[in-house]
This record gives C-alpha cells, sequence and structure tokens, in this order.
C-alpha cells in the first residue's frame, strides 16, 4: 500500500471527501493551493454572504477589548502611555509572543503543542551551560536551537509515526523535558557570567528592545509564509480537511513535522531570548507559559479546530495579555486578584474559541 507521500493529485475532485464547513482550497493546474475559493456543502462562498453581527463582533472584538483596555488604563495611570512604559509592555510578551506564533501555526494545521514552555527551559539551560562551558555564544544559541529542532521532531515523530494524539504527546514529552532541564542544573539556575549574549538580548537598536525586534520579525515573516507561499496554502488546507488535502496530493505527514519542527525552533528561540533576559538558564522558567500562549491564540479567534486563524490576530491577543497584566500592576492590584482576571480572560477566550468554531462549522 502506498504511503500518503506517494500519492499524487487526484484528477476527479468530485472523488475527494466533501469537505467540512472548514474553508479548504483547492488546488490550480500547477498544484497551488488557492485560499480564496472556499468548499463546502452549500457552495463556494456562500457563507461570506451569511455573515452576522455576532460574525463580525467576533472578528473585531479583539481589536475592541484592546483600544479599550488600553483608553481605561491611560486614564487610570498617568504612567501608562509612557514611551518606557510601553516598551516595558513589548519586553515583556515577546517570549510569549514568538510561542504564540509558534502554537498559531500548530492549531492552524490542527495540531497542539504543550511543550514550549518546558522547551524554553532546556534550551535556556543548554545555552547557558555551553556559554560557560567557553563555547562561542552564537555557537551556545545555534545548539539551542538544535535542541528545539529535536523536540519538535520527537513531537512529530510521537504524533505522526505513532499515532499519539497530539496533547496526550506533548504533554507527556513536556515533563521529560523539564525533567532533563532540572537533571542538567540539580534543580537550580545556571547564572551566565559571560554577557555577550545578555548585552544583545538587552540593546535596543532604533530605541527599541532586541527582544521586540525579534518578535516583530517573527510575525512578518510568519505571515508572509502563511498568506502568500504553497507551504502556508497547505497548512491551512491540512487544518481544514486532512483527508481531502491527502487526496489532493499534500504530503501531510512531512506537513505536520514541519510544522513542529517550527514551533520547536521558535520555542528554542524564547529560550534563547530568556537565557538573555535573565543572565541565566533555569529549569523552572516559563513555568505555566503554556496558559498565557494558549490565552492569546485564543483571544485571537484561532479555534481549536485547525484550518481558519491569522497570525496578526494572535498578536493583537499577546498585546492584550501584556496591556492587562501591566495595567494591573500600575494599578497595584493585588496578585490574587491579577490571577482571577488573568483566569477570567482565559475562560472568556476559551468561550469565544469555541464560538468561532461552531459559526465556522455550522
Amino acid at each position: 500500500m502506498s504511503s500518503d507521500t506517494e500519492r499524487g493529485p487526484v484528477q476527479d475532485t468530485k472523488q475527494a471527501p466533501k469537505a467540512s464547513s472548514h474553508s479548504l482550497g483547492v488546488l490550480d493546474p500547477r498544484g497551488w493551493l488557492r485560499r480564496s475559493a472556499i468548499v463546502s456543502a452549500h457552495g463556494p462562498d456562500e457563507r461570506a454572504g451569511r455573515r452576522t453581527v455576532v460574525d463580525r463582533v467576533l472578528d473585531l472584538g479583539i481589536y475592541v477589548a484592546l483600544i479599550g483596555l488600553i483608553i481605561y488604563f491611560s486614564q487610570a495611570s498617568p504612567y501608562f502611555l509612557s514611551e518606557r512604559n510601553l516598551l516595558n509592555i513589548g519586553s515583556a510578551v515577546a517570549v510569549t509572543g514568538v510561542l504564540a506564533a509558534g502554537m498559531t501555526i500548530a492549531l492552524i494545521a490542527g495540531q497542539l503543542d504543550l511543550t514550549v514552555g518546558a522547551n524554553v527551559a532546556l534550551t535556556s539551560v543548554v545555552v547557558a551551560i555551553l556559554i560557560e562551558d567557553g563555547w562561542s555564544t552564537w555557537l551556545a544559541v545555534a545548539a539551542g536551537i538544535v535542541v528545539g529542532l529535536l523536540i519538535g521532531l520527537a513531537n512529530s515523530t510521537l504524533i505522526v509515526s505513532v499515532g499519539i494524539n497530539s496533547i496526550i504527546a506533548t504533554l507527556a514529552m513536556g515533563i521529560v523535558i523539564r525533567g532533563l532541564a532540572l537533571i542538567f542544573t540539580d534543580g537550580q539556575n545556571k547564572p551566565l557570567t559571560h554577557l555577550a549574549l545578555t548585552d544583545f538580548v538587552n540593546d535596543r537598536p532604533l530605541g527599541i528592545p532586541t527582544t521586540v525586534w525579534l518578535l516583530l520579525a517573527v510575525f512578518v515573516i510568519g505571515t508572509i509564509v502563511m498568506t502568500f507561499t504553497r507551504a502556508g496554502w497547505h497548512v491551512y488546507g491540512v487544518g481544514g480537511n486532512p483527508s481531502a488535502a491527502l487526496r489532493a496530493g499534500i504530503r501531510t505527514k512531512r506537513l505536520y513535522t514541519t510544522v513542529f519542527l517550527v514551533t520547536g525552533a521558535l520555542a528554542a528561540l524564547g529560550g534563547v531570548m530568556t537565557a538573555g533576559t535573565s543572565s541565566s538558564g533555569g529549569p523552572n522558567y516559563a513555568v505555566g507559559a503554556e496558559f498565557d500562549v494558549l490565552t492569546a491564540v485564543l483571544l485571537g479567534g484561532i479555534g481549536l479546530g485547525g484550518g481558519a486563524g491569522r497570525l496578526e490576530r494572535t498578536l493583537a491577543g499577546v498585546v492584550v495579555i501584556g496591556v492587562l497584566n501591566n495595567g494591573l500592576t500600575l494599578l497595584s492590584v493585588e496578585s490574587y486578584y491579577q490571577q482571577l482576571a488573568r483566569g477570567a480572560v482565559f475562560v472568556l477566550a476559551v468561550v469565544m474559541g469555541a464560538i468561532s468554531e461552531r459559526r465556522r462549522t455550522r
């Protein structure tokens, strides 16, 4: 029996399975996936004319919420809109944003990666250990990225080759990865005495922190890839309907592997940024990072069903979290009330994601 990598494009699209109500691409004669065509039980583009007020609220809600929070905190605190504070917000959400970009791509593909926090911890530890052992800073950084890629490869092997659900596989792998970080450091942080990485990460080209530049670079590159390249369109197609994508000639197993390599590499980048900003590697860094990452992604309207979502909306969700955390701190709100507020926002994000998913699949 031939594998999915041996299948060619179908000649008769009527033989492809009936599309779900996700937005699916169709292949043109050159094999490029067109995201402009919507295949559903109702026919092409019919749903585009059935948009309701609820649909528009879901589309614009994240931006309205962001503007509302900015207006409120700017009135409540005279320091909120200061240049220094705005840059602090950007620096505070940079790592979360990089992780959220990878998580968005995974969710669009219909997968989930819960190893990102542990990946950050292990990468920061590896980078710190190598630098202190005499490796050059950039060679140690490259080794850290390789660690992230290996984690992504291990995840994809469990999910694609063994067939384990991505939630279960990455949850288990996250425990293993953080355990390795604890073993390598005996449970203690590994301080950096060679500060080249710290100096680089804390530098401010054009007055903007390097971490913010890295965040923006990840989202710009990711948006270009997901919007204008065949690889990005294939991610949407596989997430919307894996069976139809396979019959259309998309190598789904290879694509899933690539997705987990991307999430692993971006989490490793987050680990490098964390090691630089904290001047150390720590086995307990980014504990619970998945919470903030999923909150940002779900706030951006990225559903758990796959096949839909946009990176720029995730970036808006990341900024909402940063503005909320920063504003509550400026107002001297007690930490337990801040935790309550973050939990409420997460619940709201889940509800919005569920409503969006239900309306996409109706």
